[in-house]
């Protein structure tokens, strides 16, 4: 198959504009994606053209434009994961108490696109839209474990795993030997892997054809996992997660 990649670039472009980074120069873009300052601009401007995104006064500032609440409504519109999974999540939210999110594959990395608040004050606060690794944490390592082989490969091997704490696993060796225990398992717990004091159990869900669509997660402070807590949750992950699974299966387009 043969890929245009001027698209390729503008996508890299727009994909470069996040929660933390809304607002960005393109000096600033140049660098976040290897692209000329020159190449960078003349995409900008094509892009800005069409309204996906708007130029901010003579600063050299762009932010997304409103191109992207035309999408977002059609977005909206259709029936998709995220919706066949609240009522899932809710539930689970309700037996542990704890943030529940989804996650998906976003290239090399994993975005939430779906959460429930915890009950607790004092708790994890992720929010939809919020772009992580996938090498750190078991939200991430549960996508990047079900991926074919070649995929996971290309990740693992690519620009170096980033230490977050001291726990990360930036060994791609390690790594590999953990995603192979977290496939036969089914399921994956970290603690402190991105986030000191944190912890995630996470479960996979699958589409029909078998294979990795989101992970499911719930997230808290490590104090509150006690051995029983830790075992109880597991089992309401898993099952969650193949509950999602079963009704993701189960929805026709």
């Amino acid at each position: 198959m043969t890929f245009i990649k001027s698209v390729e670039k503008a996508i890299d472009i727009l994909s470069c504009f996040t929660l933390e980074t809304p607002v960005l120069k393109v000096v600033e873009i140049s660098h976040l994606t290897g692209l000329t300052q020159s190449t960078v601009s003349r995409i900008l401007a094509t892009l800005a053209k069409k309204n996906c995104l708007e130029q901010i006064g003579p600063s050299g500032k762009y932010r997304l434009g409103i191109k992207f609440y035309q999408w977002t409504g059609v977005l909206c519109h259709k029936k998709n994961l995220a919706d066949l999974a609240r009522p899932v999540m809710e539930k689970l939210g309700d037996l542990c108490g704890e943030e529940v999110t989804l996650h998906g594959l976003d290239e090399n990395r994993r975005i939430c696109f779906a959460a429930v608040k915890s009950r607790f004050g004092v708790a994890k606060v992720t929010p939809v839209g919020k772009i992580l690794p996938l090498h750190c944490g078991a939200g991430g390592k549960v996508l990047l474990a079900f991926l074919p082989l070649s995929e996971r490969k290309k990740i693992i091997s690519g620009k170096g795993l980033e230490q977050f704490t001291s726990e990360t696993i930036i060994d791609p060796v390690l790594l590999e030997k953990d995603l192979d225990l977290i496939r036969r398992d089914g399921y994956a717990v970290s603690k402190g892997e991105r986030e000191e004091g944190a912890y995630s159990i996470v479960a996979p869900i699958f589409d029909r054809n078998g294979n990795i669509a989101a992970s499911l997660s719930i997230s808290g402070p490590v104090f509150r996992l006690s051995d029983a807590e830790l075992e109880r949750n597991v089992g309401a992950v898993r099952n969650a997660a193949k509950e999602i699974s079963t009704v993701l299966r189960e929805t026709t387009d």
